[in-house]
């Protein structure tokens, strides 16, 4: 059979040339016009008859770089054509054929439709039908032979004359669809290894409920990573529990180093609650492990020294000063058509964004796992001072009284100062005072040994508003704006008397036996001084713009 090969092999080359004698591209040109002979085989016998087709006229190729090891045309041909699906020939309505005058009565006189082909429709949209695959394409000759419409007839025929319940079907494909996606997964599983099912002997491993496909590889897994997850949780629940009595030891031997680190009655500062068991109280143990985190323990403010609290500080303040004079000189307001809000004063606009920043910060205290922020940057601690808290505190409340008692004078006393000195002063004067009052009482604490004491709020920047607007209005009468029409006229005083007053109560209150509230004096303190110091140069610096104008101008203003 190899001679009659080779025979055949050679038979298409004319001409008696030996293809040793032919060069390079004419060989490769004779292997491709070999790979393209077809092959008939006949049913009976697969090698007794089969016959070679004798191909064009070689043309000679271009020489073209091919792959070592390449396997043939026909090969690759071969083994790349795709498998064609079978034939659909769907259900049959009836067991005899429709006749050539049912068809017409079903497609219509005018359809062009064989009665075979009339037939074949039928049969495939009543197997689609029973199938529930309507959505899916019609075989091509299906689709060449009936139009749309002539395909529409014919189901709306076969659903008045064989009605079935299509939605029924529909769904029974979709759950076999579904089953045969799931056997797929489970044939896949048991290939990679991960799914094991029962190997059919007697008294085989079965699965969970007694599941004859064996134990699941991915079940054992789940199993394992669950008890591995229950154990770790386990491990950290301890470690939460016995960490209170390390944390109970390490803040007594900082108290016993530093006996400022004690309140005024002899308590500790820092007091240790019992934890809250996961398991039984998890939100309170949630909450507990925030408050831990925000607590800085790896400072030790035994080794701080007064200067180390109060020289950052101080710098930060001098700058934050700085800043603020810089703004105030540069500011130039806004057109209304530039405004955020045109219609809304500017005095109004101006304390409406302070008192939502306030209210911003005060929420925020309200979320645990914000509290490592704000302790760090919203809130003054003498024991461990950060010198940016001086600025952060300024906008900074706990609780909702001391943020309503702030915003409330605030609104009132600030308009009226920010209508008279504008928004570039009042700024630079609200930041400025608040700086000055959180440093202020810092110095005042960590100088007088008050370690365990902690300053937040807006009272120290309020004060300096205060004491700016009664320095600027010291000769006239100031009164307290919530108070009943018939009272304004009775409590009413000079600003010069007003600030007086207000500054002897603070005084006052320092004393421990006059003290009738508890508020940081020196915090308010440090915003009058600051205050008064602003309202002083401005009305110097008001006084020396007037001196320089012209005294047509003077007369106008007068």
């Amino acid at each position: 059979m190899s001679n009659v090969f080779c025979a055949a092999w050679r038979n298409p080359c004319a001409g008696r040339h030996h293809l040793g004698m032919l060069s390079s591209p004419v060989r490769s040109a004779l292997r491709a016009s070999s790979t393209s002979a077809s092959y008939r085989f006949s049913t009976g016998k697969l090698f007794t008859t089969f016959s070679l087709s004798v191909p064009k006229p070689l043309s000679l190729p271009r020489p073209t770089a091919t792959r070592p090891f390449a396997p043939p045309a026909l090969v690759r041909c071969l083994h790349s054509r795709p498998t064609p699906p079978p034939p659909e020939h769907g259900v049959p309505v009836r067991p005899e054929p429709f006749s050539e005058a049912e068809i017409k009565a079903i497609f219509g006189a005018g359809t062009k439709l064989t009665p075979q082909m009339g037939n074949r429709v039928l049969a495939v949209l009543q197997g689609r039908r029973e199938a529930g695959t309507l959505d899916l394409d019609l075989p091509a000759d299906v689709s060449r032979s009936a139009r749309p419409a002539t395909l529409d007839k014919a189901l709306t025929w076969l659903r008045n004359n064989y009605p079935l319940d299509e939605d029924a079907a529909i769904l029974a494909r979709v759950e076999r669809e579904e089953q045969e996606e799931e056997a797929k997964l489970i044939r896949r599983a048991e290939d990679l290894g991960l799914y094991k099912p029962q190997s059919g002997s007697y008294e085989a491993e079965l699965g969970e409920s007694q599941d004859p496909s064996g134990r699941s590889v991915l079940q054992e897994a789940r199993k394992h990573n669950e008890q591995r997850l229950l154990a770790e949780q386990e491990r950290k629940r301890q470690e939460w529990l016995e960490g209170e009595e390390q944390q109970r030891q390490m803040y007594e031997q900082q108290i016993q180093k530093h006996t400022a680190l004690q309140k005024s009655d002899g308590e500790p500062a820092f007091g240790i609650q019992q934890r809250a068991d996961p398991t039984d109280r998890p939100l309170l143990a949630w909450v507990q492990k925030h408050h831990l985190q925000a607590t800085d323990t790896t400072i030790d403010a035994t080794k701080i020294t007064t200067s180390q609290r109060i020289f950052p500080s101080l710098v930060v303040v001098l700058l934050t000063i700085g800043a603020g004079y810089a703004f105030a000189q540069t500011y130039e307001p806004p057109a209304r058509a530039d405004r955020m809000w045109p219609d809304t004063p500017p005095a109004a606009a101006t304390v409406a964004a302070i008192i939502g920043i306030n209210l911003g910060i005060w929420a925020l205290w309200k979320v645990p796992p914000a509290w490592r922020l704000l302790n760090r940057y919203f809130i003054s601690v003498a024991a461990c001072p950060r010198p940016l808290s001086n600025v952060g505190a300024v906008f900074s409340h706990q609780s909702l009284k001391h943020l309503g008692m702030n915003m409330l004078v605030l609104y009132y006393s600030g308009t009226k100062l920010h209508d008279e000195i504008g928004r570039g002063n009042f700024l630079a004067l609200y930041m400025a005072a608040g700086v000055m009052g959180s440093f202020t009482s810092l110095a005042a604490h960590a100088l007088t040994g008050q370690l365990a004491v902690t300053s937040l709020g807006a009272s120290g920047a309020i004060a300096g508003l205060i004491a700016a607007f009664c320095v600027l209005n010291a000769d006239q009468k100031l009164t307290i704006a919530f108070l009943p029409q018939e009272w304004q006229q009775t409590m009413s005083a000079n600003g010069w008397v007003f600030l007086t007053g207000i500054v002897a109560l603070e005084f006052l209150n320092l004393i421990p036996a006059f003290r009738f509230f508890r508020v940081d004096n020196w915090a308010h303190l440090g915003g009058y001084l600051s205050g008064t110091i602003f309202a002083l140069a401005y009305k110097d610096q008001q006084r020396r713009k007037r001196e320089e104008m012209p005294w047509f101008k003077r007369a106008f203003l007068d």
